[in-house]
């Protein structure tokens, strides 16, 4: 990990719901596009970097994302002038020293998190709050060197974070009741919906969920039951359609409970249970990386690259306009 210049700033000082000092640290993806979901609902925002050729990547996302909320006309009026609310760094020392919340959005490399976080929190004020957005990895190891732990937990934003609503909370044992509901009111405060789960799991729930059909459909390729082609036109026509307004134990209860029982008695035993995701290391062995390499399951170019992320975010949006006429 490329070490953060790090500096003593004074104490940072939480600050009422409403019109936050955040910190993303991390302009990658998930973190450029949070940082427009703070900035762009009332929050003054720093985006720390490592260099300033990934805060310039940052820059050309932030403007393809903002172009997408403001032709959906999903930035609030009082909320406009976002851009002046947002500024970028590659010096810890330059972030603000009355900011009210850290987040940290760098890659999914454990020791990486535990040295970005302990070395965030060592800057802060005793009583500031600090999150990661992992996709997954337990909140305990990641707050393995925090000096204040209970001041830890996980904000999973979904991905795309500026568009999808839905962000998950998860607490580590060391956790305060206070922590969470502070990170649950920051979360509310980008109106979107936070579900606090009880207590830590690999994965969350959003990828549990999601990796449970990725293996599934990977499985059903490797056998040669059906092709890509087949299997996301199956999910994208057919079970994607209902998911939006009807979750998975919603189904079970509509189906009926004996009918999911017996369906499952003599399913269970057919679905794949791998433990090694051996497929992929046989594409990557055999350099397919997926859309970044111009092959993974699919053969793929910039252009049909950027059609399928721009339909699938167009989707986002048609439900998220919906869901704010509700």
């Amino acid at each position: 990990m490329k070490r953060y210049k790090i500096v003593n700033i004074q104490r940072l000082d939480i600050c009422e719901i409403g019109n936050l000092k955040v910190l993303v640290a991390g302009p990658g993806t998930i973190g450029a596009s949070l940082a427009l979901a703070c900035a762009s609902h009332g929050h003054s925002v720093t985006l720390l970097g490592r260099s300033e050729a990934s805060l310039e990547r940052a820059r050309k996302l932030i403007s393809r994302c903002a172009g997408e909320l403001e032709d959906a006309s999903l930035v609030s009026a009082e909320h406009n002038g976002w851009q002046d609310r947002l500024t970028m760094t590659v010096q810890l020392q330059e972030v603000p020293r009355d900011c009210s919340i850290a987040i940290e959005a760098i890659n999914e490399d454990l020791s990486d998190k535990q040295e970005l976080i302990a070395a965030l929190q060592s800057q802060l004020q005793e009583t500031a709050v600090l999150a990661s957005s992992t996709s997954g990895l337990p909140v305990d190891l990641i707050a393995a060197n925090c000096a204040r732990a209970s001041k830890f937990a996980v904000a999973h934003f979904a991905n795309p974070p500026h568009l999808m609503p839905v962000v998950e909370i998860v607490p580590g044992r060391k956790t305060s009741p206070e922590t969470l509901a502070s990170i649950e009111e920051f979360v509310q405060s980008l109106n979107k919906t936070p579900v606090r789960l009880n207590h830590d799991v690999p994965g969350h729930l959003f990828n549990r969920i999601q990796f449970a059909m990725l293996r599934e459909a990977m499985a059903l390729v490797e056998k040669g039951i059906a092709t890509p082609e087949q299997i996301d036109t199956v999910v994208k026509r057919g079970l994607a359609l209902r998911l939006a307004e009807e979750g998975p134990l919603e189904k079970i209860d509509l189906a009926g409970l004996q009918l999911v029982h017996d369906v499952a008695s003599y399913l269970y035993p057919q679905l794949d249970n791998s433990q090694e995701p051996e497929l992929l290391k046989k594409m990557l062995g055999e350099g397919k990386k997926g859309a970044s390499s111009g092959q993974g399951f699919f053969s793929w170019d910039t252009e049909r690259e950027t059609r399928v992320l721009t339909r699938r975010n167009a989707e986002v949006i048609r439900h998220l306009q919906k869901l704010k006429q509700e």
